[in-house]
């Protein structure tokens, strides 16, 4: 079995690099709270998402700190080109994740942050300001939000499909690169007892043991760059189901919360596959 990378990390680096990652999320949740409730430019992108003048404004604060606090390491954001793409640490940015809440004025929208090391990740973030939700999380240091330490508890043996709490990409994810329609379905009839999310919100409610497991599906890496170090510090398992190369980049899918709900979901896609 290989090593981990990040156990090479020393631990007081870690530290700082939670610590920046903070002070980033203060610095997003700052200028979108102002910019929020101001005019500001909204545009499709070629792929039919919105982007707005503050997806770009925030994402330039945010690397301008980073370049100045860490000069040797990489960026990778959303709107901007990357820098550094082959340096170890890659920052990788998400400054309003849930841009289409963001201009219909809806407050689930967020700012992710993850700081990764040769592709694993080191510091999560996930803030939702205007619900004022925060949830970070740091490689051997635990997962937090405003309460305290975060820790999934395991779902107990006989809890049903129909009693679980999924969380759910919409079906558009699924079917915006093939046709994986099919998986959304599926998941839906079985558990009834789901919610649609398209931003980071959701992934607050998992770390946060208010939803038992989400199905992700159809992401880029700025959508998925916190998630797994917040879930796995919980306690909670974390998988894959979903890597494409496409021109635009990877295209990333996963299932990750409460151990024995993941282990089920894999397994009811893996029939469904086969």
């Amino acid at each position: 079995m290989a090593t981990d990378p990040r156990t090479a990390i020393p631990p007081l680096d870690i530290e700082r690099f939670r610590d920046c990652a903070l002070e980033l999320a203060d610095e997003a949740r700052n200028q979108l709270c102002v910019l929020h409730a101001t005019a500001f430019e909204v545009k499709r992108k070629s792929d039919g998402s919105y982007v707005t003048s503050a997806d770009v404004e925030i994402e330039q604060r945010l690397r301008a700190i980073i370049e100045r606090r860490f000069p040797e390491h990489g960026i990778i954001g959303e709107e901007l080109p990357a820098r550094a793409p082959q340096a170890e640490f890659q920052w990788i940015l998400d400054p309003i994740d849930g841009t289409e809440d963001f201009v219909q004025h809806m407050p689930t929208f967020g700012t992710i942050i993850g700081l990764h090391y040769r592709g694993e990740p080191v510091v999560g973030v996930t803030d939702v300001p205007l619900l004022d939700l925060r949830a970070h999380a740091a490689f051997g240091l635990g997962a937090f939000d405003q309460n305290g330490r975060l820790r999934l508890t395991d779902l107990a043996p006989g809890v049903s499909p129909a009693q679980t709490r999924l969380m759910l990409s919409a079906r558009a994810n699924f079917i915006s690169h093939g046709d994986d329609g099919y998986r959304f379905d599926l998941v839906t009839r079985h558990y009834p007892n789901h919610r649609i999310y398209r931003s980071c919100y959701a992934h607050l409610c998992v770390a946060r043991g208010q939803a038992d497991a989400m199905v992700e599906h159809g992401n880029k890496l700025w959508d998925l760059a916190a998630v797994r170090i917040l879930i796995e510090e919980a306690g909670g398992t974390y998988q894959m189901t979903q890597h494409l190369s496409t021109p635009s980049g990877p295209v990333l899918g996963a299932i990750f919360g409460k151990p024995s709900v993941v282990t089920k979901l894999l397994a009811l896609l893996s029939e469904a596959s086969g």
